[in-house]
């Protein structure tokens, strides 16, 4: 599985537009990335799209390090398992980008648009998670 790294890294500063905010959230357990009741609709986007960039960064170490320590004598179910994570992996990364598309254009984006994209990133986020644990079931 190769991941572009510096690519990847800098579509989301880019497109984020602001200092990335690393959360502690972990992954591994399923836990959502939070954000917080506003009447105003810019800063709880702004405030979700940091919290998933975190998620989104934590995420891409996590990958790196397991492709580092990759054994290249894989069984096919490790094979097929590291197959299943890198899909995930591309549908968050797709995922995120809607995110970062709506976050950017949120004066034009309806509440519609900001629903469907966290729900998705979300979901996929999960996925991406559940496909982890199948793949590294060592949690490392």
């Amino acid at each position: 599985m190769r991941i572009p790294v510096a690519s990847i890294l800098i579509a989301m500063l880019v497109f984020s537009g602001v200092a990335p905010a690393v959360t502690q959230t972990n992954p591994d357990k399923g836990t959502s990335v939070g954000t917080a009741a506003t009447a105003d609709p810019a800063a709880e986007m702004n405030n979700y799209t940091n919290h998933a960039q975190g998620e989104m960064q934590l995420w891409e170490q996590k990958l790196r390090d397991f492709n580092a320590r990759a054994d290249t004598n894989a069984t096919e179910a490790q094979k097929n398992a590291n197959k299943n994570l890198d899909d995930a992996w591309t549908e968050t990364k797709k995922a995120w980008g809607q995110v970062v598309k709506v976050g950017l254009n949120v004066g034009t984006a309806g509440a519609n648009d900001w629903d469907s994209a966290k729900a998705s990133f979300r979901a996929t986020s999960d996925k991406l998670a559940a496909a982890w644990q199948k793949a590294n079931p060592a949690g490392q």
